[in-house]
């Protein structure tokens, strides 16, 4: 199923079932959490279609999402980052190369913030996080393929090092400006 499904189609769950031979109870499942999610909705007669977005979501999933980064930042900062420098340093380099898929792209830099909001050990900061990602990351690529905008990124490597040295300001600061750097980027590339 990758990328048939545009926003606005309806959705077969049956022919979803059998095209991954699974019953369609798993898909059910599937279908509520992305509902919840609000990347598809229902529509009462019709069935389950792919929400469309609008650039104002997309702006409202950046806020949402630097507000929470440089909260978790001003948590994690120093110790923290240094005690899982070279598992973050992975992820910082594999964040920097530029993939031409841009859902790997996203998803490697996902992973790279994910596993630094998770250094805050706030159950309730790092859920909020991880929702906001998955409808932003969806929304992004949608935007990304209908622009064919190229995967633009600010370097996670000097990320990464600022935040081991930075005090709890200092590094919302840093990451608000990393947000900022790719939140406006995309939008600059956009329609």
């Amino acid at each position: 199923m990758g990328n048939e499904i545009a926003p606005g189609d309806l959705l077969n769950r049956r022919q979803i079932a059998e095209d991954l031979n699974v019953s369609v109870a798993p898909v059910l499942e599937a279908i509520v959490q992305l509902e919840a999610d609000g990347i598809l909705e229902s529509i009462p007669r019709k069935g389950t279609r792919v929400c469309g977005m609008r650039m104002e979501d997309l702006r409202g999933q950046f806020i949402l999402r630097e507000a929470l980064e440089c909260q978790a930042a001003r948590i994690y900062c120093g110790r923290s980052v240094l005690e899982h420098y070279a598992t973050l340093e992975h992820l910082a380099v594999s964040a920097n190369k530029g993939y031409r898929d841009i859902r790997v792209s996203w998803n490697v830099e996902s992973e790279f913030h994910t596993a630094l909001v998770r250094l805050s050990g706030i159950p309730v900061l790092i859920s909020a996080y991880q929702h906001v990602m998955c409808k932003k990351m969806f929304m992004a690529i949608q935007l990304y393929q209908a622009a064919h905008a190229e995967v633009m990124s600010d370097d996670h490597l000097d990320l990464l090092r600022a935040l081991a040295k930075a005090e709890p300001d200092q590094a919302a600061e840093l990451m608000r400006h990393h947000m900022r750097y790719g939140r406006e980027t995309l939008f600059q590339y956009l329609p």
